[in-house]
């Protein structure tokens, strides 16, 4: 069996910890790791390592790469996609390399950002759909409702065609209060958890029945793919294929196949299932305290009942809240009633229209070679901190606008300016001037911690010429 896991959503409803370049898969809220590592660790058991794949968006690959190295990942695994498309495409792409890999491949589509706490189960619920789907079943899990939930989709079971599989009778979207507290009375419905377990070959040809724009475009699109060059090689577009990509219907799974198809089945899935779809979804999958509290970080909670408070290094003192959540970072604070989470997504809606930088970069951007904290700012200045991880190098280049100015914090630097080359220690600096090549590297087995102070008019990370970049950036 083969494991595809979808990994490019933004995450929105968890600002301001999740950002587009940087969303909720890639952090952690529960569990010994990342979200995404979370969902590796409980497919390995079942799926090995050298069978696994990743979509996901092209600004997101190279965090995406690092997060899964102790895995022993393969980076030639993992699909950058120019822009978001949806499920449909993500899928059908996959399942075009499963199936020119192996005509007799099963395929099993999990989404990055799910909780299962129930880890034996799942696997042997994925065990009984794989046996099922080698029938020319397209497999679903629907997770048995617990409370009247309106936001998630529903399955509404149908007759059985195998133990504990049944027909999906009726696709139903999001319902109202009235009507999600008949289906969990009803006891034939079940929550749509967007897990898949099917054919490659038979999922493509439901493609070509029901979406002929996509499935028609799958096998130029696997033609334009390519190794990216660079220290991690994974797959990405030519030109052209982006391209077309981008020109495709961007499309869910559900709306383009399962809601049409006549071969759907369901198999009921009690394991310990969230989405982890905002804030309040954590009272679910995180220990609390005695008043019903979940903290995380540097927080002081006094008088609280019920709350959710998501701090980082910075003391968060907290005084008679109830039913509250506050989320720290170090450059946003939100406070919002927790019975209001699923509108945070409203307010990077906001960010957005107003321009607020806030919605799309944190204040620690994430590198392949490591990452950069924004400290303070001015009109003509730029205070950063620059961790630059053992062995790694930023790439060799210059700015038109500004000049800049090094000082290492800790462990040592190796520094090329114009000609020479240069070694730095702690409390040692260098200046580096305007329109001059010049390249930053670690030599060490230490991580390298340098400020950096930028001046000129035009602070900006696009004023960035390369000429030398081992991941193949432009």
């Amino acid at each position: 069996m083969y494991g595809v896991i979808l990994a490019g959503g933004s995450g929105t409803r968890f600002w301001p910890v999740s950002r587009e370049q940087s969303p909720k898969q890639l952090q952690q809220f529960s569990g010994s790791g990342t979200m995404i590592q979370n969902t590796v660790e409980r497919l390995l058991p079942l799926i090995s390592i050298e069978n696994l794949y990743v979509g996901t968006h092209q600004q997101q690959a190279f965090e995406t790469l690092r997060q899964l190295d102790s895995f022993a990942f393969s980076p030639n695994h993992l699909l950058a996609e120019p822009c978001s498309k949806n499920t449909a495409l993500a899928i059908g792409l996959m399942a075009k390399i499963m199936e020119d890999k192996d005509a007799d491949a099963v395929m099993a589509i999990f989404p990055a950002d799910h909780v299962v706490s129930n880890s034996e189960k799942f696997i042997q619920i994925i065990q009984k759909a794989e046996t099922i789907a080698q029938k020319g079943f397209l497999i679903t899990l629907g997770i048995p409702p617990t409370r009247p939930e309106t936001g998630f989709g529903y399955l509404k079971k149908g007759s059985e065609i195998d133990e504990d599989a049944f027909q999906v009778e009726q696709f139903v979207e999001k319902p109202d209060l009235a009507t999600a507290k008949g289906y969990l009375k009803n006891g034939n419905f079940f929550w749509n958890c967007g897990v898949f377990i099917w054919k490659a070959a038979t999922i493509l040809k439901e493609l070509q029945k029901h979406a002929p724009d996509i499935h028609s475009q799958l096998e130029k699109l696997v033609s334009f793919l390519k190794n990216s060059d660079g220290k991690l090689g994974h797959l990405e577009f030519s030109e052209k294929g982006c391209q077309l990509f981008s020109s495709l219907p961007s499309l869910s799974i559900d709306y383009a196949v399962m809601e049409k198809s006549t071969k759907v089945a369901l198999i009921p899935a009690d394991i310990g299932w969230n989405d982890l779809g905002a804030w309040n979804a954590l009272d679910e999958v995180c220990e609390k305290d005695s008043s019903g509290n979940i903290l995380t970080g540097n927080i002081l909670a006094q008088d609280c009942n019920n709350s959710i408070a998501h701090g980082q290094n910075r003391l968060v003192a907290l005084l008679g809240l109830k039913d509250t959540v506050v989320v720290d970072t170090q450059d946003a604070l939100l406070v919002c009633a927790k019975d209001r989470s699923q509108d945070v997504k409203k307010i990077v809606e906001s960010l957005i229209d107003k321009g607020h930088p806030e919605w799309k970069l944190p204040a620690t951007v994430k590198k392949p070679w490591g990452s950069y904290t924004v400290l303070d700012s001015g009109p003509t200045y730029l205070l950063k901190r620059i961790d630059l991880l053992p062995g790694e190098a930023l790439s060799l280049q210059s700015h038109n606008h500004r000049s800049e100015h090094w000082t290492v914090v800790s462990g040592s630097a190796k520094v090329e300016l114009k000609e020479e080359i240069f070694h730095l220690k702690a409390n040692e600096s260098i200046t580096i001037p305007v329109n001059v090549k010049h390249r930053l590297g670690n030599p060490g087995t230490d991580l390298l911690s340098i400020i950096e102070i930028q001046f000129g008019n035009l602070l900006d990370e696009n004023d960035i010429i390369r000429y030398e970049d081992q991941y193949d950036r432009c």
